[in-house]
């Protein structure tokens, strides 16, 4: 198996398991303050328009829109049988989209979705991905949020 074989099958875990929560797609795609009230999303739809599995948006668009960028870096041998990583979300969003009527932001809800798929899983690597590390996100003048950090570990 190649070093890195397994970095590629969980950032395809990652993306389904993304795609897979309404309540995420729902908070990407509809920009109204209660948005889960709203129609279902078709998860092929959100793809290289809303998520993106790298850590930029190639273009941004001229409508106002909420992103989840994600990245996978920061990988380190550790004692000869493991390798550890980092898997970060930047979740940012137009500063007009950021009120809901759920009592949160638009991207501290997404974060926290986030949160429930991916802190203490067993789906990636060996053992669980653990909380890293989160911090506020500006990408510009428009656009604010913040990214989460999950670690995770796997054999070499």
């Amino acid at each position: 198996m190649s070093r890195f074989e397994s970095l590629a099958r969980d950032k395809v875990t990652v993306i389904e398991d993304i795609v897979s929560s309404q309540e995420i797609l729902k908070a990407l795609v509809h920009n109204d303050e209660n948005f889960l009230d709203k129609e279902t999303i078709d998860a092929e739809s959100v793809m290289y328009s809303h998520i993106f599995p790298y850590r930029f948006v190639p273009k941004t668009s001229e409508r106002k829109k909420t992103y989840i960028t994600i990245s996978f870096g920061r990988y380190r041998n550790v004692e000869g049988s493991f390798k550890s990583g980092i898997i970060k979300f930047n979740v940012f969003t137009h500063q007009e989209l950021f009120q809901t009527e759920y009592g949160v932001l638009r991207t501290d809800y997404i974060i926290m979705k986030l949160d429930e798929l991916f802190n203490k899983s067993h789906k990636l690597g060996i053992g669980k991905a653990e909380f890293y590390d989160m911090d506020e996100l500006s990408v510009n003048t428009d656009y604010h949020g913040s990214y989460v950090a999950y670690k995770t570990y796997d054999f070499n």
